[in-house]
């Protein structure tokens, strides 16, 4: 008798998992691409073709099409990654002061303790082994020389303090050394398992893809001034500013993208040629996105509105997870840690808030769970939930609260402001929820944290409809 297709694809991806003899561990490369909003990726329904490769890993495997950052900016936001704890717990939330706390087991060191070898390589200067984001990296590599020279020997404080600094950091293109130095850690340790974390940092502007990702979706007509330079900077690059000029730099920041695509594929041939790829979870996501004037700026940084913390996610882990799968449950960044440590045959740790994509990604059902954004630097207290098809976003230091029905609003361009019922309030309830979280889990750890205070407008509210007080 005939096995039905679906059936015979699900005791495929069983087998490797149940049957006898010793399972082989996989290896784990875990891609970050700087600055990628989910809604420029092809496969997340983008009108242009920019993610080819990316596209055909999600075919290969799972996209979770709701995955949401913790923070809207580099180091927080992968310092989440690394550790499924949120900002307000693992305390790395700015570029002058905080580090990643020792007392923080991070997913490298999990990797490194179970036996693999680990490697990270990485332009972006946000994840500085001054930070603390190199711990438990057996080899942990800066991969722009010049500007490595200058950041080693030298404070953080110092370069996240000069805006010159800043400026010089990234008018290059920065994907080649990347990937050239992964490369040639793989091939020397291609025996052993490995967790391996890749930052491509070319799509964070500056806007330079070489050719020809340069006129790949530029008008070739087109004689103005943006050239992809100078985005944050220039003052010509603003909100009023012609409809002409913000299509050529948005198409840059799309060659860009399609640019870091070819540099997965060269990690994915890689892998191939290796003969690793059957035996290798590979992760394709982002820390963050950007804003070109959706709410009124350029950048990131400064909202929590969706261009900037609504990012991609894709895995493919054959053997362990289906191909194909679309997963349109609300998913968040600090699950992804507890998710490889599940696919890897490793133990949970009780440290992680986050939670395994896995059962979601096998069909299985789940309950929901509520994404909590945070940004907690340059004098900022903002926070975010988003639960079901809610939003709420809340300024710890004006006491402004809005939310948004992402439903009938996917863009956010219509915030409200009633807390005290509907939507609102279970909005309210869901923020209560996630403060309790956060204190339990800062508690039980005792990590160096800072307590959440609620400004008085959402504390009023929260009391006036009888769950309890802001004050933890």
């Amino acid at each position: 008798m005939m096995l039905r297709p679906a059936l015979l694809s699900l005791l495929l991806v069983l087998l490797p998992a149940c049957g006898g003899g010793e399972q082989v561990r996989p290896n784990v490369l875990v891609i970050s691409i700087d600055m990628l909003r989910a809604d420029h990726v092809s496969s997340y329904g983008y009108e242009r073709t920019t993610t080819p490769t990316i596209d055909g890993l999600a075919t290969d495997g799972v996209r979770f099409a709701r995955h949401v950052s913790s923070a809207p900016w580099t180091l927080p936001a992968h310092a989440a990654m690394f550790t499924s704890l949120p900002d307000s717990v693992h305390g790395c939330v700015d570029g002058t002061s905080n580090a990643l706390p020792d007392g923080i087991t991070t997913l490298a060191e999990r990797y490194s303790q179970a036996g693999y070898g680990t490697s990270g390589f990485f332009a972006g200067p946000y994840l500085h082994p001054a930070f603390g984001l190199g711990q438990g990296f057996d080899e942990y590599r800066f991969c722009v020389p010049d500007l490595a020279a200058r950041l080693d020997g030298q404070s953080v404080d110092q370069w996240a303090g000069d805006p010159v600094a800043h400026r010089r950091s990234h008018h290059g293109v920065t994907n080649p050394d990347v990937v050239n130095a992964a490369s040639a850690w793989l091939r020397e340790h291609r025996e052993d398992p490995f967790f391996m974390f890749v930052h491509l940092w070319d799509a964070h502007f500056d806007f330079v893809p070489p050719a020809p990702f340069d006129a790949r979706f530029g008008d070739p007509s087109y004689d103005g001034f943006v050239d992809g330079r100078e985005f944050f900077f220039d003052q010509r690059i603003h909100g009023g500013m012609d409809d002409r000029d913000l299509r050529q730099l948005i198409a840059l920041y799309d060659g860009e993208i399609m640019w870091c695509d070819v540099h997965v594929k060269l990690l994915l041939g890689l892998l191939d040629e290796l003969e690793l790829a059957d035996d290798t979870i590979v992760v394709v996501t982002s820390d963050h996105g950007t804003e070109f004037f959706d709410h009124g700026s350029k950048g990131h940084r400064r909202t929590l509105y969706g261009e900037a913390i609504n990012i991609p996610l894709v895995i493919r882990a054959p053997g362990r997870l289906p191909r194909g799968m679309v997963v349109d449950d609300l998913t968040r960044m600090v699950d992804l840690g507890p998710t490889l440590m599940e696919l890897s045959g490793l133990a949970p740790s009780n440290e992680f808030v986050g939670q395994s994509l896995a059962p979601l990604a096998r069909g299985e059902d789940v309950p929901p769970r509520i994404a909590l954004s945070e940004l907690l630097a340059d004098q900022n207290r903002m926070r975010s939930v988003i639960s079901g098809q809610g939003k709420l976003v809340w300024n710890e230091v004006t006491g402004d609260a809005v939310w948004f029905d992402l439903a009938s609003d996917p863009k956010e361009l219509k915030p409200q402001r009633d807390l005290t019922q509907g939507l609102g309030l279970e909005l309210l309830r869901a923020l209560q929820a996630e403060m309790e979280t956060i204190e339990r889990v800062a508690e039980q750890h005792q990590y160096p944290w800072q307590p959440i205070v609620l400004p008085p407008a959402l504390d009023s509210a929260i009391r006036a409809s009888g769950y309890g007080g802001g004050d933890k």
